[in-house]
């Protein structure tokens, strides 16, 4: 199992070198990632053989001895699809080992287990045809909101109202490319250090909201999954004692307070209208409603409390948001900072940086492309990644 997960790290932080930085030598490679020369020529011969890398000889290089080769990712290589289940509708996207999208298709979903696996591999289809690229397909990515164990299993979907689903078995059935399944919180944090805020961080604790709340720890370079694969539902940190009732049956959760259905019904209800989704709260904000503004910052000051207690645990450097967080960061980030001042301890609240997402805002659904990236570049098989 270890030399497994120390194979695909490898393969991941070199591939990820050369995507990175274009025309990058092995040298470098090795000098950037302190990985023996063998395992370099290894990894690197094993993505040439697969047609994922091109050399060539290194341009303008002034040392001595034998001319570096340099090395950047096909643009032959193939196609990624990045497939995100959400309640009511499925988003796919399309891109090259670049992780830049060059395709999206959105289609409803009426939440049926039994039309999943059908439903995404017409998805899947569709996309293709849309990006107008006649490349092999080397990996699904498949992000879903709920928690999955291990084995591909989604335990708990509480926005589906799915349980003991054995997702990675049913779209095998369909699907032949390879498949990478994962929980949406813990791909979107992939997605971040792959192409966002958190590129070269290798620790960082991540949360984000749309439907629920999620997250990931993000430790030593990798996502911690702990026993069984659940690790990091930082949504269910419990942030109001005898609180309200979260959709995981348990009360005073952080996703009771700070999902998008959560902020609805209390603006809903203390307004007298109705409210039906975050594009709306952030319409009502921009304009300044002022029962949407103290619910958010009220948000906000729950948020940080949470968040202090996370600094206070782990002292990690970085602490991402992402989602409908990162959409609403000037109505929360005042609330969110005094509530951490006031409640993390000063020493290492002072050393933690509070970055909120980018492609959340510009470049969303590419929790997806992340999972199936870290997949094909891993070296595995079909598997629940991260």
């Amino acid at each position: 199992m270890k030399s497994s997960f120390t194979r695909r790290f490898h393969a991941n932080e070199i591939f990820h070198c050369i995507r990175l930085v274009p025309q990058i030598s092995q040298r470098d490679i090795i000098e950037k990632t302190g990985f023996d020369k063998s395992t370099v020529s290894s990894v690197i011969n094993r993505f040439d053989a697969m047609g994922l890398v091109v050399r060539a000889p290194k341009q303008g290089e002034n040392r001595p001895g034998r001319p570096s080769e340099a090395l950047a990712i096909s643009q032959q290589s193939g196609l990624l699809v990045g497939v995100q289940v959400e309640l009511g509708e499925t988003i796919f996207v399309a891109s090259g080992l670049d992780g830049l999208p060059i395709a999206q298709h959105r289609t409803r979903f009426g939440g049926q287990v039994g039309e999943l696996a059908q439903h995404v591999a017409k998805g899947i289809e569709t996309v293709l045809h849309m990006s107008d690229r006649q490349a092999e397909l080397l990996g699904v990515g498949v992000s879903l909101p709920g928690l999955i164990d291990r084995n591909g299993t989604l335990l708990h979907a509480p926005v589906l109202g799915w349980r003991d689903v054995p997702v990675l078995d049913l779209l095998a059935g369909e699907i032949s490319t390879p498949l990478y399944v994962g929980n949406d919180g813990k791909a979107a944090a992939t997605a971040e250090h792959l192409f966002g805020s958190c590129i070269g961080v290798k620790d960082f604790i991540y949360l984000f909201s749309g439907s629920g709340v999620g997250g990931a720890l993000f430790l030593d370079g990798e996502t911690y999954l702990g026993m069984n694969g659940l690790a990091g539902e930082l949504g269910h940190l419990k942030v109001v004692p005898q609180g309200r009732i979260c959709s995981c049956g348990s009360a005073g959760c952080l996703s009771a307070y700070l999902s998008a259905p959560a902020l609805c019904r209390e603006i809903s209800a203390a307004m007298g209208n109705t409210v039906v989704s975050f594009d709306q709260i952030m319409l009502q904000a921009g304009e300044r409603e002022p029962v949407t503004l103290a619910v958010l910052e009220q948000a906000g000051a729950i948020l940080g409390s949470a968040v202090a207690s996370l600094i206070n645990t782990f002292n990690p450097p970085v602490v991402a948001f992402g989602g409908d967080m990162a959409r609403a960061e000037g109505f929360i980030r005042p609330a969110l900072e005094h509530a951490i001042g006031r409640l993390a301890h000063p020493r290492m609240a002072e050393a933690t940086r509070l970055l909120f997402s980018e492609i959340s805002v510009h470049q969303p659904y590419l929790g997806g492309i992340a999972l199936a990236l870290d997949g094909v570049t891993g070296l595995e098989g079909p598997s629940v990644l991260p």
